[in-house]
């Protein structure tokens, strides 16, 4: 995932604090915690199912980095200085992306990081029986030139946005949210054909338009 490899490239070597902002279950802070052993993982949402959820999985997997925490993100974020904050395909879903984004900045340490995965505004699913609408959208998404805007705003500094999220990723990811609910066990098969659809679309073997956008962003020092 694009996401990893940022944070394996910005980390060279050093362990670090991750701030998950509107994980849910915590597919991806349980990888990074398996992954990085020696990293602190904060996972955050307000979905006390999904929390459940997240906390059980760790505790099978014996996973004592990562926590799960009902914590409102357009509010300040306890324990701060984090070296990395994650939003990946949250800011969509959250009334007030300002306060929300106000707080990731105001989270990150100087230098710190911070990754967003945003749909696209004019994003449509590849699947016919596929949503319409991300899971629950306030706004169906963020053209380049508003989530740049958006950051800014707040201080960050942009360092580059990437399209992505094109057929062949978007219908793996598709095919992954109708299994969301599933045992970790099913919900960690949908891992390897997303993460195969990434490396295609690298690759070019993929069609339409992007669906995505993904932005790294540093609080300057």
């Amino acid at each position: 995932m694009l996401a990893l490899r940022s944070l394996d490239g910005f980390a060279d070597g050093a362990p670090l604090r991750v701030f998950d902002a509107g994980a849910g279950e915590g597919l991806l802070s349980l990888t990074i915690a398996r992954q990085y052993p020696d990293w602190t993982v904060v996972a955050a949402d307000l979905r006390q199912d999904a929390l459940e959820r997240g906390r059980a999985d760790a505790d099978r997997e014996g996973l004592p980095n990562v926590r799960f925490e009902p914590i409102d993100v357009t509010r300040p974020i306890p324990g701060g200085a984090y070296d990395v904050v994650l939003a990946m395909e949250c800011l969509e879903e959250i009334p007030d992306d300002e306060a929300a984004t106000a707080a990731f900045a105001s989270a990150l340490r100087p230098g710190g990081l911070l990754l967003v995965h945003v749909p696209e505004r004019s994003w449509q699913p590849v699947l016919r029986s596929s949503d319409a609408t991300w899971k629950d959208e306030v706004r169906h998404g963020y053209s380049r030139t508003e989530l740049v805007a958006l950051l800014e705003r707040h201080g960050l500094h942009v360092e580059r946005v990437t399209p992505t999220s094109r057929g062949t990723v978007r219908m793996a990811q598709e095919v992954r949210d109708r299994i969301k609910t599933a045992r970790l066990a099913v919900r960690a098969l949908a891992y390897p054909p997303l993460t195969a659809a990434l490396w295609l679309e690298r690759l070019g073997v993929t069609w339409g338009p992007a669906r995505a956008l993904y932005a790294e962003a540093r609080k300057p020092v």
